[in-house]
């Protein structure tokens, strides 16, 4: 009998109604694809914050009243390969050109690392400098423009992105001189910035990762700033032993390989002409920085071998002993190896250079004559590398070949380098840089001798310093890299020596300056400044020649201020005395009238006497009084200097006496 209940119980209901599939799958995804949408969400906010992505190797800056742009290598584009010492990345040079080509012009783009930027000679002295110097000789009919893109301390890898990029931009040739920086370099296979030991494919993804703004947000929150005692070449160690047997030399190799093939690909794919370059390293000067026993005889054999017996067996010996090297800052026979077989395989041009000048060396092997450190090319290697180019670009087609007849004609190198400004200041700057390099601790180990040349070459020119250039140079020393580049010693020296009135060698030092430092800088138009105020000085005016470089910097100068590119107020500065070194004084004054509020102390003084002078000559003396009496009131330590312009407004102001 049935109770009333369990008729209840049996009424209610016992089981849901199940989900469709669809919907079980749908909300499976949403809660998988939930973390994801966050992340990519917080992604979203911290680019626009500014974190995250590789920032493009060149820029266009901002366009020109005829139309073109003007396109700037950027030299803290690297920075993010170097995600282990962020605060002491490598760095291109600021180098700038126009876009579209100007017509006739040959556009030649080097690519490569420190060795190809010409380090530690001057960018006036260096490769890129010869190699467009000689071009410009074999080809007299065409202006020739090779830019530097030089970065300190990569491996390959990096540069085929830059490769890539600078494809973009219309050259005519790619140079690559690139392989020197295979084990320390960033993404090199033994570096702190390392990921050279993964499979060749498996990097793009590696770097794709490390460009993940998330990621470059933590890794900014969590590091530690660089020690700034230590050199970039010793914080780029991340193993500091790689034996002859090490399977990161065959992975060294392979990269190397693959990169290089990699750039000649994108190049020919683009329809543009490629040079590829062994590189050049010290082998008979330079004993084997790591510690080795077996390397160490290696190298004191190969140097009894240069004494005594065959060229040909030296040259076996010292590049023995440099393989033999447990700490290969140097290319070792694999990498440049992988060079050869990546121009070959793909029939591209070769320019060996690093046979070139073991055949040029005394030993047979490479030393002191045309490197100055381990694989950083003396004065004289920087044009012997520029001239080997030449020559092979025989094996060219025929928009940028060169007559071997020509290549041959060329003058010698120290023809050259008087002719791109070698002086003593940077025979200094040189020597001191080499100094502090052989400084460090597993240099000055193995090669002492190399610091106590350096050493010496700075204390000998140190002794004929007077005591206000002593204190320049020592000045020069403490700064650090901006813009790509050091200030020049050669203008810090010129205005001491302009302040002792020895215009004419103020005048030189100021004219290689100007070459020293990036065109679109406040550096700039102060060097092209002082350089034709000394020309003035000294020829009682300016040549038709000076006042169109006058006119050309004065351009330079508005172009950095319609696009933002001042701040201390030097640029309005110089635009404006630039004007009055024309004649232009009432075209001076609204430039230094804005230079004014951003300058302090001496500078201010000294755009104060050009406006005041500027004043004067447009006959508004009342505005230079009122400029003047300011200075006077708000200027205790320089209030002599305002009574000195406000002496010489009133001897001007005062009418000459009558005629007799």
């Amino acid at each position: 009998m049935t109770t009333p209940a369990s008729r209840d119980a049996d009424a209610s209901p016992t089981t849901a109604t199940p989900l469709p599939a669809w919907k079980k799958r749908l909300f499976m995804a949403i809660t998988l694809a939930l973390p994801l949408i966050v992340l990519a969400m917080v992604e979203g906010l911290l680019r626009l914050g500014g974190w995250g992505g590789y920032p493009a190797f060149i820029r266009v800056a901002g366009h020109l009243p005829n139309g073109a742009s003007v396109a700037i290598v950027e030299p803290a584009a690297s920075k993010p390969y170097f995600f282990a010492n962020p605060t002491r990345p490598g760095y291109a040079e600021e180098t700038s050109f126009l876009m579209p080509k100007p017509e006739g012009t040959v556009r030649i783009f080097l690519v490569g690392e420190s060795a190809a930027k010409g380090y530690p000679q001057p960018r006036n002295l260096s490769m890129q400098s010869f190699l467009q110097e000689m071009l410009g000789d074999a080809w007299p009919d065409r202006k020739v423009e090779v830019i530097s893109l030089g970065t300190t301390a990569v491996a390959s890898f990096p540069l085929v992105y830059l490769t890539r990029e600078a494809l973009r931009y219309d050259p005519d040739l790619m140079v690559l001189y690139v392989g020197n920086n295979e084990f320390f370099g960033a993404y090199g296979v033994a570096s702190i910035n390392s990921f050279g030991t993964l499979p060749s494919l498996a990097l793009p993804a590696m770097r794709a990762f490390r460009g993940l703004a998330l990621v470059q947000a933590i890794e900014g929150t969590l590091r530690s700033r660089a020690d700034e005692d230590r050199t970039l070449m010793e914080q780029m160690i991340g193993n500091t032993s790689i034996p002859p047997a090490s399977p990161l030399r065959d992975a060294a190799a392979r990269n190397l390989e693959v990169h290089v093939g990699r750039m000649i690909d994108a190049t020919v794919a683009a329809g543009v002409p490629v040079l590829v370059c062994t590189t050049a390293s010290n082998e008979s000067g330079l004993a084997p920085l790591g510690e080795s026993d077996e390397a160490a005889r290696a190298f004191a054999e190969a140097r009894h071998l240069a004494q005594e017996g065959p060229k040909d067996r030296a040259r076996e010996a010292f590049l023995r002993a440099r393989d033999l090297d447990p700490m290969p800052w140097r290319p070792i026979t694999g990498t440049e190896a992988a060079i050869r077989r990546a121009a070959t395989t793909r029939n591209a041009a070769l320019c060996d250079v690093a046979t070139v000048f073991r055949d040029m060396s005394d030993e047979g092997a490479a030393g002191w004559d045309l490197l100055d450190d381990h694989v950083h090319l003396s004065l004289r290697g920087q044009a012997e590398a520029a001239r080997a180019m030449v020559g092979a670009m025989a094996a060219l087609p025929a928009a940028v070949r060169v007559d071997p007849a020509r290549a041959s004609s060329l003058p010698d190198w120290q023809t050259y380098a008087k002719r791109l400004g070698t002086n003593e200041w940077d025979d200094y700057r040189v020597h001191h840089t080499l100094r502090v390099l052989f400084g460090v601790p597993f240099m000055k180990r193995h090669n002492p001798e190399a610091l106590a040349r350096f050493e010496a070459a700075c204390t000998t020119m140190e002794r004929r310093m007077t005591p206000p250039l002593a204190e320049i140079a020592r000045q020069w020393q403490s700064f650090k890299p901006h813009a790509g580049g050091l200030r020049p010693l050669t203008g810090m020296v010129a205005r001491e020596l302009l302040k002792q009135n020895k215009t004419s060698e103020a005048e030189r030092l100021y004219a290689i300056a100007r070459r020293q430092v990036p065109d679109y800088t406040s550096w700039y138009l102060e060097y092209v400044y002082f350089m034709l105020a000394c020309r003035e000085r000294i020829g009682g005016g300016l040549s038709e020649a000076d006042r169109d470089e006058a006119a050309r910097a004065i351009d330079q100068g508005r172009f950095l201020l319609a696009h933002g590119f001042s701040s201390t107020g030097f640029t309005e500065r110089y635009v404006g005395r630039l004007h009055q070194l024309r004649g232009e004084w009432a075209e001076s004054i609204p430039f230094l009238r804005a230079a004014r509020p951003k300058l302090a102390t001496t500078d201010l003084v000294a755009c104060d006497q050009a406006l005041v002078e500027a004043y004067r000559h447009t006959g508004d003396l009342a505005a230079a009084r009122a400029i003047i009496e300011q200075g006077q009131r708000e200027s205790r330590r320089f209030a002599d200097a305002y009574r000195t312009m406000e002496a010489s407004l009133i001897d001007s102001a005062t009418p000459p006496p009558p005629s007799p």
